[in-house]
């Protein structure tokens, strides 16, 4: 049998916005006035969830270390370092990146 099939048949639902009882948020949500939205896919126990990067078709994925369970990004997260591996895309949806050292410490 097909694995979208239960064994009696009927066709299973695939409730992307519903992922294991939990309401997913596909709003747009900004990280330093980077608009990111999550993509509408099925993550099942994957590690990370991809986001549109600026309103485009690039994208880029962000650990679910840093998100809620639903994919919201949570409160004073640092991905900086998700945006600086994936600059090329950033780049390519239109974003500016500034690298920018905010402090040397030579104890």
């Amino acid at each position: 049998m097909s694995r979208s099939r239960h064994k009696d048949g009927t066709l299973m639902e695939n409730d992307k916005n519903n992922l294991n009882g939990v309401q997913r948020n596909f709003s747009v949500q900004y990280y330093k006035g980077i608009p990111l939205q999550q993509i509408d896919r099925g993550y099942g126990n994957a590690k990370a969830r991809r986001f549109t990067i600026n309103h485009t078709n690039q994208n880029c994925w962000i650990p679910c270390k840093h998100l809620e369970t639903d994919g919201t990004i949570k409160p004073n997260q640092d991905i900086d370092y998700v945006i600086m591996q994936s600059k090329r895309q950033f780049k390519k949806a239109g974003v500016t990146i500034k690298f920018e050292v905010q402090e040397v410490n030579y104890d």
